[in-house]
């Protein structure tokens, strides 16, 4: 494996053959193939044709199992896309301190950068996907972890900002920066922020599966990696306006799920960020990654 991290674990090929052999020997004749991933967490095999097996290589994805296992029939049912099933649960043992899951498989491929039926398929898909998102009931639901606020990230995030030496994504963190303080600011007296509801919290093109129709063209058939979802402000999920759409079809997403300039400017915030942490800790380990991160980039510097 390509070492991302400092503190990530080794999951060799021996070790993740003998926790699939020992807990599920149910499986055990199955081939265990390492997938071509840009994931960040996770290392992905497939298991056999029908089973995709994810285990965490570093304690940010210690929760992701639980997380998976826990979204409800409701919301899968809401959502009109396949999402990831948990069949199975591994145990954490010697060489593996997380729980660890085995999914069923989801046909499809990942939406390519630039590509005219694929930008149109992502945009009909997430616009149909933010809307299900809005509709489903939060009651009880945990937070998102992929809470944001641009305000309170200001000092840590400024300098990576600063550092890719883009004007537009400083300017875009700078109108961040503000629109979450005008936020804050009219909150008790004013509608700042749209109410809570069901958030993904990643929405990136790695996450997203398409399917081919020969008549009809590519449609949007699953969304993976559920781990960020929760309760939170669903401007966050217009993050896939930069990150898989071009400026037309990122004014019509906007269009089609009211943005107001305030979202937009909170959301687009959302997006500089993570280039401004991923970008440059991501361009030498993980060049296709790094990659969508730039295309976000271009895209932010595109609605300057």
């Amino acid at each position: 494996m390509t070492r991302l991290h400092e503190a990530q674990i080794d999951v060799p090929d021996a070790l993740a053959r003998s926790l699939v052999d020992h807990q599920f020997p149910q499986w055990s004749s199955l081939p265990l193939v390492r997938a071509n991933s840009d994931g960040t967490i996770n290392r992905v095999d497939f298991l056999g044709d029908d089973l995709v097996v994810r285990m965490p290589f570093i304690d940010w994805g210690a929760d992701d199992t639980e997380r998976h296992a826990t979204l409800p029939p409701a919301l899968r049912d809401a959502l009109g896309v396949a999402v990831p099933e948990l069949v199975a649960r591994g145990a954490p043992a010697p060489g593996m301190p997380w729980e660890w899951g085995v999914y069923r498989r989801i046909a499809g491929r990942h939406p390519v950068a630039r590509d005219a039926a694929d930008e149109a398929a992502v945009l009909a898909g997430i616009t149909d996907l933010l809307l299900a998102l809005r509709s489903v009931p939060t009651d009880g639901v945990a937070p998102s972890p992929a809470a944001f606020d641009a305000a309170a990230d200001d000092a840590a995030t400024r300098p990576k900002v600063a550092a890719l030496g883009s004007r537009a994504a400083a300017r875009a963190w700078d109108e961040a920066v503000q629109a979450s303080e005008s936020r804050s600011a009219h909150a008790a007296s004013a509608p700042g922020a749209p109410a809570p509801s069901w958030i993904h919290g990643d929405v990136m093109p790695g996450n997203l599966l398409l399917l081919d129709d020969s008549t009809r063209g590519p449609r949007l058939h699953a969304v993976l990696d559920w781990a960020a979802a929760g309760s939170g402000d669903p401007t966050l999920d217009l993050l896939g306006a930069w990150t898989c759409l071009g400026p037309s079809a990122r004014r019509a997403l906007f269009e089609a799920v009211r943005a107001t300039p305030l979202d937009i400017a909170v959301a687009r915030g959302f997006a500089v960020r993570k280039v401004a942490w991923g970008l440059p800790y991501y361009r030498e380990t993980l060049p296709g990654f790094a990659a969508v991160l730039a295309f976000t980039l271009e895209q932010l510097e595109a609605d300057d």
